[in-house]
C-alpha cells in the first residue's frame, strides 16, 4: 500500500489542477506584492496556464546510496508584471531491512515530497530591474529524516541581467521555518534567506536551456542552524511536447536529523510533458 502513495498523490494533485489553477489566478490578480522577473517578452504566459508533468529516475548518495522514482509537476501563468509558479515534487525508494538472522533485503518504502508556491513582482524596467516576492513551501523527506519542514519568505530581489537568452537574480529576505526531524523536538525559527537563480538560453542550440539555483537559510538565533540547497541542469527538447531535463542536485543541513548524514546529492533524469 505504502508503495502507491507518491504515485496516488500525484495523480490527486493534478486531478484538483483546475481548481487549484483558478485559486491562484485569483490570487495573482491581488498580489501587490509579489514578484516576477519576467519580461515583456513572455506575455503569452497571460493567456493561459502553462504545465509540465514529469517522471524519471535518481541516483543519491549520502543518506542513501540508492536509485529511486521521482515525479515533477509545475503550472504557472503571468498576470500582468506578477507570475505565479506552483511546483509538486516527490521521490520514492525502496530500503534495506535485517531480519533477526541478518538476512538483508528491500523492504521499506521511504521519499519525499515538496510543495512550493511562489510569487514575484518586478518593480521597474530599469538594467538592474527589483522585484519583492513570496514564497511558501512544506516539505517531508522521510529519508534524511525530515518529518515536515514549512517556510514562508518573503524579501526583495533584483535581475543583474534581464535579456532574452540570459536572467540572472539574487534575492535576499526573511524566513519562518516550523520543522521536525528524527530524533529532535519540534522547533520553529526565524532565518534570513538568500538566493539566486540563472536560467540561459543559448543560441547554437535550439530549444535547449540550461538553469542554476542556489538558496540558503540560517538562524538569527543559533547560527550553526542553517542548510542551504543547489541545483543545475538542462532542459532538451524531444518531440510532441516531451523533454528530458538531467539535473544534479545538493542539499547540506548543518544541523541533520538524528544519525543522518549532513549533505544529500543526487543526479536526476525526467522525461516531461509540456502542455
Amino acid at each position: 500500500m505504502n508503495r502507491i502513495l507518491p504515485s496516488f498523490a500525484l495523480a490527486a494533485a493534478f486531478a484538483a489542477a483546475p481548481a487549484f489553477a483558478d485559486a491562484l489566478d485569483s490570487a495573482a490578480a491581488t498580489a501587490a506584492g509579489v514578484a516576477a522577473g519576467i519580461t515583456e517578452d513572455d506575455a503569452k504566459l497571460t493567456e493561459t496556464w502553462q504545465g509540465k508533468l514529469a517522471a524519471g529516475l535518481d541516483v543519491k548518495s549520502g543518506n542513501t546510496e540508492k536509485t529511486g522514482y521521482n515525479g515533477h509537476a509545475e503550472a504557472k501563468k503571468l498576470h500582468g508584471d506578477t507570475i505565479v509558479v506552483a511546483t509538486l515534487d516527490g521521490a520514492w525508494e525502496e530500503t534495506e531491512v535485517s531480519d533477526s538472522d541478518g538476512t538483508k533485503r528491500d523492504e521499506r518504502t521511504v521519499g519525499n515530497a515538496k510543495g512550493e508556491v511562489n510569487v514575484k513582482e518586478k518593480l521597474a524596467d530599469w538594467s538592474l530591474a527589483p522585484f519583492v516576492y513570496g514564497d511558501v513551501s512544506a516539505e517531508h523527506d522521510g529519508v534524511a529524516g525530515v518529518k515536515y519542514r514549512t517556510i514562508e519568505s518573503a524579501g526583495i530581489g533584483f535581475f543583474l541581467v534581464d535579456t532574452d537568452a540570459l536572467k540572472l537574480s539574487v534575492e535576499a529576505g526573511l524566513a519562518y521555518v516550523q520543522e521536525e526531524l528524527d530524533g529532535l523536538e519540534s522547533d520553529d525559527y526565524l532565518a534570513y534567506r538568500l538566493a539566486e537563480r540563472a536560467d540561459w538560453v543559448p543560441d547554437f542550440a535550439e530549444g535547449v536551456s540550461f538553469f542554476e539555483t542556489a538558496d540558503f537559510l540560517q538562524d538569527f538565533d543559533e547560527s550553526d542552524r542553517y542548510f542551504c540547497n543547489f541545483e543545475a541542469g538542462m532542459d532538451v527538447p524531444m518531440f510532441a511536447g516531451l523533454s528530458l531535463t538531467l539535473k544534479g542536485t545538493v542539499n547540506y543541513n548543518h544541523l541533520p536529523a538524528e544519525g543522518k548524514e549532513k549533505t544529500d546529492r543526487a543526479v536526476v533524469a525526467q522525461v516531461g510533458y509540456n502542455f
